[in-house]
């Protein structure tokens, strides 16, 4: 094997290194940008919408895309975040609420909290990939959640097993969130060119 091969920039093993470094600054990108909490749904769409180019084949520059993508989706992503992020966080209190008081009551708001997270699963992904309105979007992510349950689950137990790593490996949220996000990709985009979206 010669030397120049290795290092060839079209070489298979230093192309698959190259994304690797991508997805880890598209995942910094995504820190940064989700600092200000409220900016989180439209950091996680710039991130989703970075990742579907990548494994499509047609990656760009990854700041480009990102805070294109960032700038197109903020207004419609924070609405859909701050939704979702107030329900969870009404259905969590209400989880610890009925734990002191009315143990029973308390699996009730695990049970909607879970139906909450996969009828969302699909909206960051949905709206990396088409502008639409947001009960549209709400109302397919909630149909794909429950139509498409296997997938809705991968990506809820990626998601998850990665919130479950930053415990153990904090320093990790610098980069991972971008190997992670694409993992799920990897899932949903398979599911998207199934059924055509």
């Amino acid at each position: 094997m010669n030397i120049n091969t290795i290092f060839d920039p079209d070489n298979v093993v230093w192309a698959f290194l190259l994304k690797l470094y991508y997805l880890a600054f598209a995942g910094l990108l995504w820190f940064i940008s989700s600092l200000p909490i409220i900016t989180i749904g439209a950091a996680t769409v710039s991130l989703y919408s970075y990742c579907f180019n990548v494994l499509d084949g047609n990656e760009g520059y990854v700041v480009r895309t990102f805070f294109s993508t960032f700038k197109r989706v903020f207004l419609q992503a924070t609405m859909v975040f701050l939704l979702i992020a107030v329900c969870l966080a009404f259905l969590i209190f209400d989880a610890w609420f009925f734990l002191q008081q009315f143990p029973m009551l308390f699996f009730v708001a695990i049970s909607l909290m879970l139906l909450v997270l996969v009828g969302s699963v699909h909206v960051f992904p949905l709206l990396s990939r088409k502008q639409q309105s947001l009960k549209t979007l709400i109302i397919t992510s909630s149909i794909l959640g429950f139509k498409h349950l296997p997938v809705s689950i991968t990506v809820l137990v990626i998601a998850g097993l990665y919130i479950l790593s930053l415990y153990y490996a904090p320093v990790t949220i610098f980069f991972s969130a971008g190997l992670v996000c694409a993992l799920s990709t990897m899932f949903v985009r398979a599911l998207y060119i199934r059924i055509g979206i």
